[in-house]
């Protein structure tokens, strides 16, 4: 079964709002899913991302693809880094305390 990390449609006409969910590639859009794991509204100015962050990371660990739009938000608000940053810990290029370190660092440059 491939697993995708993808968006699910919900709100009004004209005014959606998508959950962030992993779901099986052949389930519909709006159809079945695993979990939610997080939500996106891009009718805010900023967007408004809220995401679980350790889930998401898990997922992606375990090898759930994401689609683009998915990727894209993870990029903005660390969720790449963070299992970039631990698969570096597993490799043993540095300890869990570095990694640590290096993503606080990250969040308070690009995250306010």
């Amino acid at each position: 079964m491939a697993v995708k990390i993808r968006l699910k449609r919900i709100g009004k006409k004209h005014k959606p709002i998508y959950h962030i969910v992993v779901a099986d590639s052949r389930s519909p859009r709006d159809g079945r899913f695993i979990e939610k794991i997080g939500t996106y509204n891009p009718n805010l100015d900023p967007p408004l991302t809220i995401l679980k962050m350790k889930n998401s990371v898990s997922w992606l660990i375990k090898g759930a693809q994401t689609t683009n739009t998915v990727k894209s938000l993870f990029s903005k608000s660390g969720v790449l880094l963070k299992k970039h940053l631990l698969e570096g810990v597993k490799k043993g290029a540095f300890t869990t305390e570095e990694s640590k370190n290096r993503f606080d660092a990250w969040y308070k440059k690009y995250r306010i």
